[in-house]
């Protein structure tokens, strides 16, 4: 399986590598963080990781100049395309969400920001409160669309409520969440997540009936991802 810098190879029956330039070290870390504070989210086991480079090609086409190799366990089973395992899946997602709130956001091991909003931004974190992070975010929509004088209304969006900050997964799309006779077997592709506000996700419809909707800020994430993904 290959797409957008990303290849994935079965091993063994047990085993398959992911690798590519658009793959991270931070992605195999997440993992590992997850497993280790949780009895109860089925995350792939980590067996290593590694980086190889530089390679000689055009970064500007691939993006990297290394590639990154992720060992893992084999995930059996099909992506989520139905709510039937609704309060299987609520109930991972508290627990990830439960690994405690921290004083920064960003990814593991005090790491950057590895949402891809602020991909053109000089800075990426981490960032030590929620208002920085906001106005890291207007002001790189501001870069991008420089004639909408719209931060004002951008900081209304979001408002001057303090949230808490959470473990994250970041991309949590049915295609990430496989499923076996009802089950969720795995939760699969964490190379966004990290530390973030408590209304940072990538919530689809179908969870909004088993977690807490924040509807101001997923309309800013929304209008500013437009411009800035």
């Amino acid at each position: 399986m290959e797409w957008a810098g990303v290849s994935i190879v079965r091993l063994s029956p047990t085993v398959v590598v992911k690798f590519g330039p658009r793959v991270t070290v931070t992605e195999a870390n997440s993992m590992i963080y997850v497993a280790q504070n949780s009895m109860k989210v089925p995350v792939p086991e980590v067996f290593a990781c590694c980086t190889y480079g530089p390679i000689d090609r055009d970064i500007d086409d691939y993006g990297s100049l290394f590639d990154t190799y992720i060992f893992m366990s084999f995930v059996d089973g099909q992506p989520l395309d139905t709510t039937r395992v609704a309060s299987q899946l609520k109930e991972y997602i508290d627990d990830i969400r439960s690994m405690g709130d921290t004083s920064y956001i960003g990814s593991v091991d005090h790491g950057p920001v590895m949402d891809p909003i602020l991909s053109i931004s000089k800075v990426q974190g981490p960032f030590s409160s929620e208002k920085e992070f906001i106005e890291t975010i207007v002001e790189a929509y501001q870069y991008c669309a420089p004639r909408q004088h719209v931060k004002k209304f951008l900081h209304g969006m979001v408002g001057n409520h303090a949230h808490y900050i959470l473990f994250t997964h970041g991309d949590l799309r049915p295609q990430n969440i496989m499923v076996k006779d009802g089950n969720v077997t795995g939760i699969l592709d964490w190379e966004l997540s990290g530390w973030y506000p408590e209304w940072q996700n990538d919530w689809g419809d179908y969870l909004l009936d088993i977690l807490q909707p924040y509807y101001p800020q997923h309309a800013f994430y929304s209008f500013v991802s437009q411009v800035l993904w």
